[in-house]
């Protein structure tokens, strides 16, 4: 086919087509290059992002921007992960996940605070996973509410937090992707080895694209992007992966997804993530939570949501790797209904790990013949989910609308390479990340207070390939083993000039933090006052003057149960100033909410 002209169109937001004719026996035929604009910051494409839909093709192109503190600072050694509480010691933390705002905001207020401002008010459908460094890293979709027509909108983006090895505090939300003019929903991410595998889906994209990947070797501080190559356009599906991910004894990997209604079924590839299919079978559930039960292809999917059997969570079984599954039957899990989604994993000890709510939240009952009450647990089986070991949670924070009982939302657990067990949490204000372990389930120990004192402190430090430091840090190895952050941690860039510097104190952040740019400017500052829980945050011009200041509760209580979390929370005064250096706003926050604002030249008034 030889090209004999084009033209540029834009549609759909910033999503371009290129239409080519070409000649092909005497008749013009035009194909079509759909050009999807990626935004975000140390990510690019990969082998496989662009695929060819018939004549026509998707290609990614990414627009960068600037590298979030996310994926700056990273440290690469995964000795230190191996730290944690000892095996027979019960351990059980929760921390807020998310700051508030921009998390759980009545309007689009975290920007004002200095958040990232493509992180908006609902945060939903993470994917969760512990690292090979020990950091745990959260991919959410984010939207500007909860309404269904947000979640559904194509102004969405994907954003990402992480909680540093041995760090008390979550960083604060940044973006990871935005594929511009589409919708970004539902996310799913997967360590294997030193390989962490993010899918994310999407409403009304084409059915040749049904899911996107990145791929990340080196602790999520840089992605390779791609889209799958499929065998032929997807069918009878929804496009939100959900939350299992794993690899079959000849090298196959399987992860979830919706299937139209109230289904959901396996995605495979044989050729390590390029060309994917899918395996056929459907379960008897939406959101269903799927692992192998050994390496023969035997699989148990239990749940979601919406599809009960007498008040009981369904349960299928499939013999060949998803291409059939059994009639569903009732588990021994408690029905779920909207906003609820329940996961399973495989333990590294072999064990199941179930984690999940007691209760349906549309009926906010319980079935008949639970004993445990309304609420959420965890639960293992030793028996390949023969028999179950349940255990309530003891700290929980009910729905952000209807206030009825505790809930985990749209649940993801995790286990770390120190053991150490990692739940995240959705839908409550503030949302929530656990920390436990097998000991602790099985113990009668309620919320206990973590080890945070005590044993030594060792010095520890990574380098670059021409023996430079690349990041220095020291921490706490507590008598039962639990390792916490502690002293000043400094990582710099190549060129020698400082990237990072922030001090400890047993885990929390101590006086001040600063993140400079490779050119030596300062990007941003805080000042974390450790004994008063507060902390002030600094943004800059390039110039070095003042941009964004805002403040923060470092150890807020949530507004539905008095118990305070390790998080962060607005009060107090917001400012910005012009790059001259002139005040141009001020906005005063209360308990995370925007009460009252006044810009130059105004008056203040009461925040709607």
């Amino acid at each position: 086919m030889n090209r004999v002209g084009n033209k540029t169109s834009r549609f759909n937001g910033n999503t371009a087509i290129m239409l080519a004719a070409g000649l092909l026996c005497g008749t013009i035929i035009p194909s079509v290059a759909e050009i999807i604009e990626v935004r975000g910051g140390g990510i690019s494409p990969g082998n496989n992002s662009k695929i060819r839909t018939g004549a026509n093709t998707i290609e990614l192109a990414v627009s960068p921007q600037p590298v979030p503190f996310c994926q700056s600072a990273i440290k690469q050694n995964a000795a230190a992960a191996k730290f944690g509480p000892g095996e027979g010691v019960p351990h059980f933390v929760v921390r807020a996940a998310l700051p508030i705002p921009p998390d759980n905001a009545t309007n689009v207020a975290g920007s004002l605070t200095g958040m990232d401002e493509n992180v908006w008010a609902h945060n939903h459908s993470p994917g969760l996973e512990v690292l090979p460094n020990g950091d745990v890293l959260a991919i959410f979709f984010s939207a500007k509410t909860s309404a269904g027509a947000n979640e559904s909108d194509n102004t969405t983006r994907f954003v990402q937090a992480r909680l540093r090895h041995g760090a008390e505090q979550w960083d604060p939300p940044e973006l990871f992707a935005d594929f511009v003019g589409l919708n970004d929903q539902s996310c799913l991410l997967w360590t294997e080895g030193d390989t962490v595998r993010f899918f994310g889906g999407g409403r009304g994209a084409s059915d040749w694209m049904p899911f996107k990947m990145a791929v990340s070797t080196n602790n999520g501080q840089s992605w390779s992007l791609s889209l799958p190559q499929l065998d032929k356009p997807a069918a009878d599906y929804t496009a939100q992966p959900i939350a299992n991910a794993f690899r079959g004894r000849d090298g196959t990997i399987y992860f979830t997804m919706d299937a139209e209604n109230d289904h959901s079924f396996l995605w495979r590839s044989g050729d390590n993530g390029a060309h994917w299919n899918d395996t056929g079978g459907r379960t008897g559930a939406r959101h269903s939570t799927i692992v192998p039960l050994d390496d023969s292809g035997n699989l148990l999917s239990i749940g979601g949501k919406n599809a009960g059997m007498n008040g009981w969570s369904p349960m299928n079984t499939s013999s060949d790797w998803g291409k059939t599954w059994s009639s569903s039957k009732p588990s021994p899990f408690p029905a779920l209904g909207g906003n609820q989604r329940p996961c399973l994993i495989r333990l590294a000890n072999g064990h199941l790990l179930f984690v999940s709510d007691s209760y349906h939240r549309n009926a906010k009952k319980s079935p008949d013949g639970w004993k445990l009450g309304e609420g959420c647990f965890v639960a293992i089986s030793k028996d390949n989910g023969i028999n179950w070991h349940f255990k309530m949670l003891p700290v929980t924070l009910p729905h952000e609308k209807d206030h009825a009982h505790g809930t985990l939302g749209y649940a993801t657990v995790r286990q770390a390479p120190n053991a150490l067990i990692h739940l995240l949490t959705t839908m409550t204000t503030p949302c929530l990340h656990y920390e436990f372990n097998e000991a602790w389930i099985f113990s009668a120990a309620g919320a206990v207070a973590p080890e945070s004192s005590g044993g030594q402190v060792r010095k520890f430090r990574e380098d670059f390939p021409n023996g430079s430091p690349r990041v220095t840090w020291s921490a706490r190895i507590c008598p039962n083993g639990r390792y916490v952050l502690e002293g000043k941690e400094t990582s710099y860039f190549q060129n020698g000039r400082k990237e990072h510097e922030v001090s400890y104190a047993n885990g929390s952040k101590a006086g001040n933090e600063t993140l400079w740019s490779a050119d030596g400017r300062k990007r941003w500052t805080w000042r974390h006052n450790a004994k008063a829980k507060t902390a002030t945050w600094t943004h800059y011009w390039p110039n070095g003057r003042k941009q964004v200041e805002s403040h923060w509760t470092t150890l807020p209580t949530a507004p539905a149960l008095e118990r305070a979390f390790s998080g962060l929370v607005a009060n107090g005064p917001a400012r910005r100033w012009s790059v001259e250096g002139e005040l141009i706003g001020e906005v005063l926050f209360s308990e995370g909410r925007p009460v009252s604002q006044k810009t130059k030249g105004g008056s203040p008034h009461v925040v709607p």
